[in-house]
């Protein structure tokens, strides 16, 4: 890794500013530190009112104007080529190089935000909404979907009152099929990863031929997560002079921003301030960011992850691999417990099926993936043109996984993995839960507003795989309770399953106690052989409460179902602790 220097108290990069202090010296122009450059903005100009424009300045970072009481100063990080130039034309004309400055990129940068900020998070805000309104999650429905949705609601209750059972019938069918299909999915991916064997190593690029990789870390109300996330992000391997590290930070969030003026003070790293602009979420965040990376590929982390050093290097190398055509590689997120309670050990054991299991097996059927929510890796050009993240959906990472299937992009998954926390406690992980069932929610409503034209982007095998992991799993978890309610009526009243409860009712019930055993077989099967590949075996106690930790799951989302009617937009964050996540994680072999 290359050395960029040392850090100072203000955790402004000595290494940077001494390079472009020699520079201004070689030129005879005089130099101003970044210390004496923060609290300076950029004149206002037309070029300032064009995003695009604001965005490309603010990557670049080599001028800005400033106008000071002696008059209008242009602000410059010239390059050694320019350097060696003004050196030999000593400067210019005087009355130019009077009002010329030498600052850092970083210096430069920092005053073109100050000015244009607000622009920049009004346009994250409003842009998918503006270009492709249909893929946005601003309005929970559509005037398109109003009618249908009313006329269904209109015809079941109709139904039903003409009908009962056997409308009851006919909507347990669906949902059984649909409950089915998603078990035969994990059995299946349970036998892909028993037939999967790693990739031997391949060589190592060398580091003049890697491109610059840029990484947005969305951060709120996470100071005492900083050092450790640091940490974690300098023991990448990738060069860090090719790194583009961006920390964003919510605008009232000042403890972390001060951790961060401490911690982060390398030439790569790079603090921006999240207006408050829009919705307070992580997508909006992340959408304000994408203009400014400067990297071929973008990749994204949260606060507790400690992504594995090799992880950069593996999404690069998949991307070389896959074409132009592959839009984005997940990483697997390994949960650890913290303090070893079932709901954690619960939530480890989901999140193995989940990224050891499901997702490998979609991207190798060619369905759609659900994206994680960190860890996912995309080409920054693609992402750009499919409009970035949706900053008004819960779950941008699984709609962002559908939107870049219906473009034409695949996405795939690498082995190096990210070990996350996983939620405390049960109030914690109902409030996590919730906004994810929510999102989903909202992800299925973007994506149905028009079917005919999505089953035509996504074909018979995208459409299906987007059935199953989106409505599938919302479904599953609705009618949960309804079966659970099937087994306790076969232990009270087993003659119900005998004969007494007529042909229709005998066979609804011998159908949701077949389905939900299969289901609970197929999620605990997937589970262990994912756990198994990375030597980790839970407890057989913990296996004992999957039936609760489903009723949890229901619970999480009828309460999404009332929150997507009453506050769609609102994020409901998920506290992490401070604990650093240093456990051993092996590859599946």
């Amino acid at each position: 890794m290359a050395d960029h220097g040392t850090t100072d108290g203000t955790g402004a990069d000595r290494g940077e500013e001494a390079l472009y202090r020699a520079r201004a010296t070689s030129a005879g122009l005089a130099f101003v530190g970044e210390a004496a450059a923060a609290g300076l903005a950029a004149s206002r100009n037309a070029a300032l009112d064009d995003p695009a424009q604001i965005a490309a300045a603010i990557r670049t970072g080599r001028l800005a104007f400033v106008d000071r009481p002696e008059g209008r100063l242009l602000f410059i990080a010239p390059t050694e080529e320019e350097t060696a130039a003004f050196r030999r034309q000593h400067g210019g004309p005087p009355g130019f190089t009077a009002r010329l400055r030498v600052t850092t990129p970083r210096a430069i940068r920092g005053m073109l935000l100050a000015v244009a900020a607000s622009r920049l998070a009004e346009d994250a805000t409003g842009r998918l909404a503006a270009t492709t309104p249909d893929l946005s999650a601003r309005l929970r429905v559509t005037p398109r979907q109003t009618a249908p949705l009313v006329a269904t609601v209109l015809l079941l209750l109709g139904a039903g009152l003409v009908a009962p059972m056997a409308t009851l019938a006919a909507l347990n069918l669906l949902a059984g099929l649909l409950f089915l299909a998603v078990a035969l999915l994990r059995l299946g991916a349970a036998e892909l990863l028993l037939a999967r064997r790693r990739a031997p190593p391949s060589p190592r690029a060398p580091d003049e031929t890697l491109p610059a990789y840029s990484i947005l870390v969305p951060l709120l109300d996470e100071a005492a997560m900083v050092p450790a996330l640091v940490a974690a992000l300098d023991r990448l391997d990738w060069p860090h002079d090719k790194l583009d590290v961006k920390f964003l930070v919510e605008a009232h969030d000042v403890a972390t921003r001060r951790a961060l003026e401490g911690a982060a003070g390398a030439a790569h790293y790079e603090i921006l301030v999240v207006p408050p602009v829009g919705p307070r979420t992580k997508p909006k965040a992340l959408s304000f960011a994408l203009p400014l990376c400067r990297g071929a590929f973008v990749a994204v982390y949260d606060a507790e992850d400690r992504p594995d050093p090799a992880q950069l290097r593996a999404a690069a190398k998949a991307f070389a691999a896959g074409g132009r055509r592959l839009g984005c590689v997940q990483a697997p997120l390994v949960a650890v417990p913290r303090r070893g309670g079932w709901v954690e050990q619960l939530f480890a054991l989901e999140y193995a099926t989940l990224f050891d299991g499901l997702l490998p097996a979609l991207a190798r059927l060619g369905m759609p993936l659900p994206l994680g929510g960190t860890s996912n890796h995309f080409r920054t050009g693609v992402l750009d043109e499919i409009g970035g993240w949706d900053p008004f959906n819960m779950t941008e990472d699984a709609d962002l996984g559908i939107r870049l299937a219906r473009l034409g992009y695949r996405s795939e998954t690498i082995a190096p993995p990210t070990i996350e926390e996983t939620p405390p406690t049960a109030a914690v992980w109902l409030k996590q839960r919730t906004r994810w069932f929510k999102g989903w929610v909202q992800t299925f409503f973007v994506h149905t507003r028009r079917p005919l034209r999505l089953f035509a982007e996504l074909g018979p095998v995208g459409s299906f795989g987007f059935t199953l992991t989106v409505a599938g799993m919302i479904v599953s978890a609705a009618i949960h309770p309804l079966w659970l309610g099937t087994v306790a009526v076969a232990v009270v009243a087993p003659a119900l399953l005998a004969g007494d409860g007529g042909l229709l009712g005998r066979g609804l019930l011998a159908f949701n106690l077949g389905n939900l055993a299969l289901g609970y077989a197929a999620y605990v099967r997937l589970g262990l052989v994912a756990l198994a590949a990375r030597r980790r075996r839970p407890a057989l106690a913990t296996l004992a409460l999957v039936p609760v930790y489903w009723l949890m799951m229901s619970a999480a989302v009828y309460r999404a179902f009332w929150q997507f009617l009453a506050s769609p937009h609102r994020w409901e964050k998920t506290p992490h602790g401070a604990k650093a996540l240093t456990p051993r994680v092996v590859y599946p072999s």
